[in-house]
């Protein structure tokens, strides 16, 4: 298992070195998840060679929302003024990304009929 976590570890900070290297405007993490995505899918790293890790991360996906909870500490203040703003602006994104999502599977799955 620590070799998987290594595979993931290892392309994940590649992507950070692509960011900074390239001046890429997207983060570094997004960067190793997009070229995590392209290993899999040209079959360079097999998904059997990181399934036990990824499995262990979807189980445990809540410690990836500890940080942000607790930075939400410190804009308690705007949260308490721009309350319903927020609220309207989490519902109306939701929304809209629920509709694209499905337009655009819909989209695929009349591409493979």
């Amino acid at each position: 298992m620590l070799y998987e976590f290594l595979i993931i570890l290892s392309i994940n900070y590649l992507g950070v070195i692509l960011e900074k290297m390239l001046h890429l405007p997207t983060p570094g993490t997004v960067n190793g998840l997009v070229l995590l995505f392209v290993f899999l899918t040209l079959k360079w790293i097999k998904l059997d060679s990181i399934k036990n890790v990824g499995d262990f991360f979807i189980a445990n996906m809540i410690i990836t929302f500890i940080p942000p909870s607790v930075k939400l500490l410190d804009v308690v203040d705007i949260l308490k003024t721009d309350f319903f703003k927020l609220v309207l602006l989490l519902v109306l994104t939701t929304l809209i990304t629920m509709v694209v999502t499905a337009l655009f599977v819909d989209f695929m799955m009349r591409g493979k009929k």
